[in-house]
């Protein structure tokens, strides 16, 4: 067995990996996520994850410290989480039609091992050119607007808004590339 740690406070992140994993912690690894400057959103997912996991491995050496961080982007721009009602329904009147990116970078570290590995699984939804009733019943039915770009894939009231999801890995859009944590794992379980 191994000594595994969560680098984050994500439910969804922690729901996903205790399917895998009966056995570990979750700690916030509380780091500035702000973008650099002209930086692209696979280089933030990956950057993110990575010093999420670099952060709490510097507290816990002899653990598999697994970061992740999702960067949503849509024509070029990155998207964060809405935080209001008003902002994620902006948002979807530009989604309509369009496809929207979401790359979920992965990071796994163990110190002493000398282990430091990342990865990135990117997920493309194509969005339909939906009605404005099928948009506002899918925005009045989120209870919080912390997700990335507004987008709860879960949600039942979400799939009559998407024409197709292309995913490699279906946790992926929930922001924990599940398949690439798997793999790299996989060795030492």
């Amino acid at each position: 067995m191994i000594n595994l740690i969560l680098a984050s406070s994500s439910i969804y992140r922690r729901e996903i990996l205790s399917k895998h994993y009966s056995d570990f912690e979750c700690i916030s690894p509380d780091i500035d996520e702000t973008p650099l400057e002209n930086e692209n959103p696979i280089s933030l997912a990956k950057r993110l994850s990575n010093s999420k996991a670099k952060r709490v491995s510097k507290d816990f050496p002899d653990h598999f410290v697994i970061g992740s961080d999702q960067v949503a982007s849509f024509e070029g721009t990155i998207l964060g989480k809405p935080g209001s009602y008003k902002k994620a329904l902006d948002n979807f009147k530009l989604f309509r039609g369009k496809s929207v990116f979401f790359h979920a970078g992965g990071s796994i570290t163990n110190k002493s091992l000398g282990i430091d590995k990342e990865g990135l699984e990117t997920t493309e939804i194509k969005f339909k050119d939906y009605s404005d009733e099928d948009m506002t019943n899918y925005l009045d039915s989120l209870d919080t607007f912390n997700t990335t770009a507004g987008v709860k894939s879960e949600s039942m009231l979400f799939l009559p808004l998407v024409d197709e999801i292309i995913a490699d890995d279906e946790y992926a859009i929930m922001g924990l590339p599940m398949n690439w944590i798997l793999d790299q794992l996989s060795e030492f379980s």
